[in-house]
């Protein structure tokens, strides 16, 4: 699970966005590795993680979540549907929307998945300690609380 080597550009030392960049893809780059050993990739524990939070109405709602073209989203859902990880059902109200919601195998497989992620963001930001991380956690949260807020809403 290690993360890899950190070699961001002088430049990021002093842009923001640069090193929020390089901390991005630094983490997506070990994604697969560390979420593997929960059986899962980068895209199958987001689709969880939103479907546990977010509770989307329907696959077209998640597909906006995640900023994705449905038909992505279908694949996707289909392939962790087969795992066993989440199930279909018709929307009661309108038959037409087809809900997503987690099964206690994707329950346990996110549960996993939070864990190992929390883990390689205390290896990525080592040089912080357990209340830094929490900091980090909750400026960002903050500071991006407005487009939190305003993900769109329940087709």
């Amino acid at each position: 699970m290690p993360v890899p080597d950190i070699c961001l550009p002088v430049s990021a030392a002093t842009r923001t966005a640069l090193l929020l960049v390089g901390a991005g893809g630094l983490l997506q780059d070990a994604a697969d590795e560390t979420l593997g050993q929960a059986g899962l990739d980068g895209r199958d524990w987001s689709i969880l993680s939103i479907l546990a939070s977010d509770t989307p109405g329907s696959q077209q709602e998640l597909a906006k979540l995640l900023r994705k073209a449905p038909a992505i989203i279908v694949a996707a859902v289909d392939d962790l549907e087969r795992r066993g990880l989440v199930e279909r059902t018709r929307d009661p109200a309108d038959r037409r929307r087809t809900r997503v919601t987690l099964t206690r195998k994707g329950e346990q497989a996110l549960t996993r998945g939070d864990e190992l992620a929390n883990a390689a963001v205390a290896r990525l930001f080592s040089g912080l300690d357990a209340a830094e991380l929490r900091q980090l956690h909750e400026l960002l949260a903050r500071g991006l609380g407005e487009s939190i807020a305003q993900r769109p809403a329940a087709a």
